[in-house]
C-alpha cells in the first residue's frame, strides 16, 4: 500500500501538461495541494466483439432463417398448385378426347344416312349421277333462252 500511495503522490505533483493528458471524467482534476490523490484512468480493455455487432448478427441470422422457411413454404404451395393444375389439365384433355370421339361417331356417314332417311325421308340414290351436257344450239331451236354466264 505504501508503494501505491508514493506513486500517487508523485503523479499528483506532475506538471500542468501532464495533468492535461489525463482524462478524468465526472469532475475537475484537483489542484496539487488539495489533499487527495488524482486517480489515473485505467487502460481500456478491447472487446473482441461488441454487443451491438452480436445483436445485429443474431437478427441477421434470424432473418435468414425466416426467409429460408418462407421460401420453403412458398415452394411447397407452388408445387401443390402445379399438381392441382396438372390434374385439371389431364381432366380437360380427357374430356376433349371424349368429345372428339363423340363428334367422330355422330358425323359418320352411316348415322347421317340413317337419320336423313328417318327424319326427312331422304334416301341414297341407287346409281351414280350422270353428267349431262346441254347442246345450246338445239335448246335455242326448241325455244329455251340461253343462260347468261355468272
Amino acid at each position: 500500500m505504501a508503494r501505491v500511495s508514493e506513486r500517487v503522490l508523485e503523479e499528483s505533483t506532475d506538471t500542468a501538461a501532464g495533468r492535461d493528458r489525463r482524462y478524468i471524467y465526472g469532475g475537475t482534476p484537483s489542484v496539487a495541494g488539495a489533499g487527495y490523490a488524482i486517480r489515473p484512468n485505467k487502460k481500456g480493455t478491447r472487446r473482441k466483439a461488441s454487443t451491438f455487432n452480436i445483436i445485429v448478427l443474431l437478427f441477421g441470422v434470424g432473418g435468414a432463417i425466416v426467409f429460408y422457411i418462407n421460401n420453403f413454404i412458398t415452394i411447397n404451395l407452388l408445387s401443390f398448385d402445379v399438381n392441382q393444375l396438372q390434374l385439371k389439365y389431364d381432366h380437360v384433355t380427357n374430356v376433349n378426347a371424349t368429345l372428339r370421339v363423340e363428334v367422330n361417331r355422330k358425323s359418320s356417314w352411316e348415322r347421317i344416312n340413317l337419320m336423313a332417311g328417318d327424319q326427312l325421308g331422304l334416301h341414297s340414290p341407287w346409281r351414280q349421277p350422270v353428267w349431262y351436257s346441254i347442246d345450246w344450239d338445239k335448246a335455242h331451236d326448241l325455244g329455251v333462252p340461253p343462260r347468261s354466264a355468272k
